[in-house]
């Protein structure tokens, strides 16, 4: 009597918990059958300014004012923007383009194939310009992407020497890389800090007209450090 009480018992329980068990099942195929795929397709731009460092060696024509006036050369300023669109978590594909300017002045300066002036200006400006291939991993607060472009780089080199502006221009192919970090101030913008650097070389320069060769390739690459302020679609 005691062994058949047992197996009522046992019945009644399993029959009991059926449909607790059904409606598990179906609330976990309601949950797969509805639940949507995270997407990766996003886009992302930035823009910002700071510091640029002239790379490659300074001319040294063993005159100290013009030798100076060279230094200053090396230290400038930036603007850098760039944007991407992400295909995949991980990667993308996008722009990057920067500015990068310096300026020197002097008076009374013994110029090399020119002789004495007596004021004496000059800025070096390179833009660069090319598609990118870039890289993404973020957390809840940061981001870090990272980039790598091939691009022309245009040259302009400006000098007025006592009055008389001369203009010299060179167009030539460019590599640039960067890596960037930011914080997220909120669900669409960030603020951060960018590492990158541009090469590029030139042989020549037409100033004024007149194709005027360099004795050694020229560096116009630039090292750059710049804050930014990025806006995602993510």
């Amino acid at each position: 009597m005691k062994r058949i009480y047992s197996i009522v018992l046992a019945a009644a329980v399993i029959f009991g918990l059926s449909p607790v068990t059904v409606l598990a099942q179906e609330k976990t195929s309601y949950e797969v059958e509805y639940q949507t795929p995270q997407g990766y397709k996003d886009f992302r731009f930035s823009i910002g300014g700071g510091y640029a460092f002239r790379l490659g060696k300074i001319e040294k024509t063993g005159d100290t004012k013009v030798d100076d006036l060279n230094k200053k050369l090396r230290h400038g300023y930036t603007v850098d923007a760039d944007a991407q669109y992400f295909f995949k978590e991980g990667w993308g594909l996008g722009l990057n383009v920067n500015y990068c300017s310096s300026s020197t002045s002097g008076s009374n300066i013994d110029i090399p194939e020119y002789g004495n002036a007596n004021s004496y200006k000059e800025s070096q400006n390179v833009l660069f310009v090319g598609p990118s291939f870039a890289g993404r991993n973020e957390t809840d607060r940061f981001l870090l992407v990272s980039s790598f472009a091939i691009g022309p780089m245009f040259y302009m080199d400006k000098m007025t020497i006592d009055g008389r502006l001369l203009d010299g221009t060179k167009t030539t192919m460019g590599f640039n890389a960067g890596v960037a970090g930011e914080y997220k101030l909120n669900a669409k913008t960030g603020i951060g800090l960018k590492l990158s650097y541009t090469l590029g070389t030139i042989n020549s320069i037409n100033l004024e007209g007149q194709n005027v060769e360099y004795d050694e390739p020229a560096s116009i690459s630039n090292l750059m450090a710049t804050v930014f302020l990025s806006f995602r679609s993510w």
